[in-house]
């Protein structure tokens, strides 16, 4: 008896949950460092999101490197070496995430000549984050995790009712 249907479905929710862990986990990041300012060597905090791996969109999602990973998952001995580079020569490793944590933006430059850490001309530099961005991303990414869940509740009862049969 073939059960992969089943299977496969938590697999791929499981991933769906990791991925909306994740964003919740850097938006947060985000928003605790929105007001940070820069640290000693004058770097200012730069906002991250989180980029889905397996949209085939970027070039992480080709099909040879997702069908080189999906090897490497199913059996370690396919194939020899422990990473593999993909075109732009970015090392990828077989641990299944979908998503990939990037930084982006860059900063801001708020006019506040009182302040300590101004500069000569009066500005301080803050992270380019908007905050009300940030909570309708989390918004989102909250709705998304209760909709994996919802669907693990799902395929639970599907499970049960295959077995009372």
């Amino acid at each position: 008896m073939k059960t992969g249907g089943i299977f496969s479905s938590l697999k791929t929710t499981y991933r769906g949950l990791s991925s909306q862990m994740k964003r919740l986990e850097v938006i947060s990041e985000n928003v605790a460092n929105a007001k940070k300012l820069p640290d000693k060597t004058g770097k200012v905090y730069r906002r991250k999101e989180v980029v889905d791996r397996s949209s085939g969109t970027g070039s992480d999602g080709n099909f040879k490197t997702q069908f080189v990973l999906q090897m490497r998952r199913m059996r370690e001995n396919h194939l020899p070496g422990n990473t593999i580079r993909n075109t732009v020569g970015k090392t990828l490793t077989g641990d299944g995430r979908p998503y990939e944590v990037k930084e982006v933006g860059g900063e801001r430059l708020v006019y506040e000549p009182d302040h300590p850490e101004a500069d000569a001309n009066g500005y301080i530099h803050l992270p380019d984050i908007n905050i009300i961005e940030e909570m309708v991303d989390m918004v989102s990414a909250s709705r998304a995790y209760e909709a994996n869940v919802s669907v693990i509740n799902a395929v639970k009862q599907v499970a049960k009712k295959t077995l009372e049969i």
